[in-house]
């Protein structure tokens, strides 16, 4: 089944988008908003990260999503029926990223266009450029960064048409209770969540439109 509530913002790092494990992985603490538009469709949440703990929560969805890369477990939590599942994760692999330069890495370039001025900050602006296979293949994508956080605060393809970007950001670790496996809830199979939807008891963010 799609998992697109963990991977969306992961897999936008290197092509469009900016992924929650990704920060965790760089040790930011903070929580903010997030609007995730892609091709006409539009979602909105909220995300907290603390070391390497994320939580995702998507608007209009019953399904959160907690990673836990220290215990090595990622629980996908339905509080409408107070049930939840419990899966392995091991996390996105370690990458070292530093704040972006105008250097080419040989497969990667980001080139400094400006200063933007979004959600009341003064955002440097960069055109990134990936080369695949020995440069056959070629992707662009914008970031928008932020001083003293180090993933952008908005990532945009070229083409404009898919986008991920964070609001009322606060830097800090979230209160850790957000991170914690549910207390009385049930744990119960992949096999019965995909029965309670399918039921209508519950609406998950793989269905929303």
């Amino acid at each position: 089944m799609r998992r697109k509530a963990l991977t969306a913002i992961v897999v936008f790092v290197f092509a469009a988008f900016c992924g929650a494990s990704l920060a965790a992985d760089m040790a930011a603490e903070f929580s903010a908003s997030f609007i995730e538009r892609d091709a006409g469709a539009e979602h909105k949440g909220k995300i907290y990260i603390a070391s390497d703990m994320s939580r995702y929560e998507i608007a209009g969805s019953d399904e959160i999503v907690v990673t836990r890369q220290d215990k090595k477990v990622m629980w996908l939590i339905f509080p409408k029926v107070k049930c939840y599942v419990e899966q392995e994760y091991f996390g996105a692999p370690k990458q070292n990223i530093s704040l972006p330069q105008e250097v080419d890495t040989g497969d990667l370039k980001r080139e400094f266009l400006g200063y933007e001025m979004i959600d009341s900050y003064r955002l440097k602006k960069f055109m990134v450029t990936v080369k695949y296979n020995k440069g056959e293949a070629v992707d662009q994508y914008y970031e928008w960064y932020r001083d003293n956080f180090p993933v952008p605060v908005k990532t945009q393809s070229f083409d404009g048409l898919s986008s991920y970007e964070y609001t009322n950001i606060k830097l800090g670790r979230p209160n850790m209770e957000l991170f914690a496996e549910p207390k009385r809830y049930k744990k119960v199979t992949m096999e019965e969540i995909e029965a309670m939807e399918e039921s209508g008891k519950i609406k998950r963010e793989d269905s929303l439109n």
